[in-house]
């Protein structure tokens, strides 16, 4: 009998136990929900490991109130504003220029079918230079000033080439390289100024063949590569702008922040030349008509099918300079004071429209393109210093060398030219935007000594009203039409 009454008292203690160690949160399902009757958008990668989990119920989260989610909100914001800068190799934490050969920059893969290690390994490399004055200039590593042509040596020395260079001053060198390539002398590359590009076409030939137009480059400007039809190389950020004296703009007038919000306009750009005229101060140092012409949305010389044009009698540039006549004989009128010379570097001179300003001691100088003609469009720059192209009747086999050569050659200019903006206090942030309103809005201008001059007084009829605009170009029609034939016969 007591061993009955033990069994029963161990199966009553079983069955309580097994009571007791049941959760509380344990509950049965009350539906079941089939996934094929009710669809639900697939997980993104980074949470199907989330499926498995309990859903949160949304009212168990404390609810924010609209003072909190107006505290989150700047830091939202903040993220986009900070993301262009870093992603150029210039603008990373910590950076300086390079006080080195290589320079910063690597070769970006524009030269397709090319090993680069070993492109210029036992070439030869031989160019006329642009001026009797190399392109630019960078500090080494003991502060020493070296020059283009310093490196182009180092370069060679570093990759194993020949270097065959031959200096030329800027009024002869254009011609001396026509003249080596039809008396059958081996130029690798060719190079010239900007005041050069319509007869230096006539000696090159493009390079689109040979070029991988995806590859992205910080070196080289695409958009002078484009507009040459792929013929034309020059570093990024190389552009004339409109370059100001901070100190001396009128109050809430900042050419740079209203171009930021497609607000500098040709108003705008008014009030400050009435202000300096008002005061003495010279409005505008150094001024380029042909650059003006490109607000109109296209360059008064360019190429059109491959061949030069001219626009400065286009509907559009006609258009322009009537508007341009109509607010400028409204300008107040500078009267400048005996025996004193203007400039921005002085600190007597507002403006000036240049690709590279001497700063005065202790100024602050920033930089802004031609203003719009309307609010809500942006203004434009123009491409300017020093380029390189391949000439014609070159080897097809000696062109990797030469436009390996040639985007080096960016690379170091571009990064050169960085320095010199930064030491006028340029920041990171605005040179790579910078940079990118020139490659979006920089016009190139196939400047022609013969037509400038030609055209020297049609192009101060926004200035004087008594120039006729129709009446002048109908004088020089002929002429201007025979000069640009002329070019394309070798275009």
């Amino acid at each position: 009998m007591k061993r009955i009454i033990a069994i029963l008292l161990c199966l009553l203690l079983i069955l309580c136990g097994t009571t007791a160690c049941k959760p509380d949160t344990l509950t049965n399902p009350v539906v079941i929900t089939d996934p094929d009757e009710q669809p639900q958008e697939p997980l993104p990668p980074q949470d199907q490991g989330a499926a498995d989990q309990p859903e949160e119920q949304p009212d168990e989260q404390p609810e924010e109130t609209p003072d909190e989610k107006t505290e989150e909100q700047p830091e939202t914001e903040e993220q986009p504003t900070q993301a262009a800068p870093l992603n150029h190799p210039f603008a990373a934490e910590g950076f300086k220029p390079s006080a080195e050969t290589k320079g910063t920059l690597n070769l970006s893969g524009l030269t397709k079918n090319t090993d680069p290690a070993a492109a210029l390994k036992d070439r030869t490399i031989a160019l006329y230079t642009a001026a009797d004055q190399p392109t630019f200039n960078y500090v080494n590593q003991k502060g020493d000033t070296i020059s283009e042509w310093d490196w182009m040596k180092s370069m060679a020395e570093a990759y194993g080439f020949t270097l065959k260079l031959t200096v030329k001053k800027a009024e002869t060198s254009l011609k001396a390289q026509r003249v080596a390539l039809f008396a059958g002398k081996k130029l690798s590359l060719l190079q010239f100024g900007e005041k050069d590009l319509a007869a230096a076409m006539t000696l090159a030939q493009s390079a689109e063949d040979y070029l991988d137009a995806s590859a992205a480059t910080d070196g080289v400007s695409k958009a002078v590569l484009e507009q040459s039809k792929q013929t034309l190389f020059a570093p990024k950020g190389m552009v004339s702008s409109l370059w100001y004296n901070k100190d001396l703009m009128p109050q809430e007038t900042d050419p740079a922040a209203l171009a930021k919000e497609n607000k500098w306009t040709i108003d705008a750009y008014k009030a400050i030349w009435d202000a300096s005229a008002e005061k003495g101060i010279l409005p505008q140092e150094i001024d380029d008509e042909l650059a003006w012409i490109t607000l109109s949305g296209k360059s008064p010389l360019t190429l059109l099918k491959g061949k030069l044009d001219s626009n400065l009698n286009a509907r559009t540039t006609r258009e322009l300079w009537a508007d341009l006549k109509d607010l400028r004989v409204q300008f107040k009128p500078f009267t400048p004071a005996d025996e004193t010379e203007y400039s921005l570097k002085a600190g007597n001179a507002a403006m000036t429209f240049t690709a590279a300003p001497e700063r005065g001691e202790e100024q602050t100088l920033q930089t802004a393109p031609l203003p719009s003609m309307k609010e809500g469009t942006a203004g434009t720059v123009t491409f300017a210093g020093t380029f390189m192209a391949l000439p014609r009747y070159q080897d097809e086999a000696d062109a990797p060398a030469a436009l390996t050569f040639a985007e080096t050659w960016c690379n170091r200019y571009t990064e050169a030219r960085a320095a010199d903006l930064f030491a006028l206090g340029m920041t990171a942030e605005d040179y790579v935007n910078y940079v990118d309103f020139a490659e979006e809005n920089g016009h190139l201008i196939f400047r022609s000594a013969e037509i400038e001059t030609l055209a020297e007084t049609l192009l101060k009829c926004t200035w004087d009203p008594a120039i006729n605009q129709e009446q002048e170009y109908s004088k020089i029609r002929t002429q201007l039409n025979a000069l640009i034939d002329r070019h394309n016969l070798y275009y």
